[in-house]
């Protein structure tokens, strides 16, 4: 038996998953976010507050504030990517 795969409204999530990440980074930090698969979301973070610290944090960082702010609803978000400043 196959599993459905859930839908998401991007253009519904994709402001809240903007806004709930930009609450969480500083407003020199620049947050881009595209569709993915179904409506998910695919978002990417630069921030200096990723600078000097190893992958799994930024994803902990990143995750953390997404599921503080967005709950359930955070399984839109199929992709985060973060950078440093100092990777650029």
């Amino acid at each position: 038996m196959r599993t459905q795969l859930q839908e998401f409204d991007y253009e519904a999530l994709a402001p809240r998953v903007k806004a709930a990440l930009r609450r969480a980074f500083p407003e020199n930090s620049t947050i881009v976010t595209s569709p993915g698969y179904r409506g998910r979301i695919h978002a990417k973070v630069v921030s200096e507050q990723f600078n000097g610290i190893t992958e799994r944090e930024k994803q902990a960082i990143i995750w953390d504030a997404l599921r503080d702010e967005l709950h359930e609803e955070a399984q839109g978000v199929s992709l985060a990517l973060a950078y440093g400043t100092d990777e650029l």
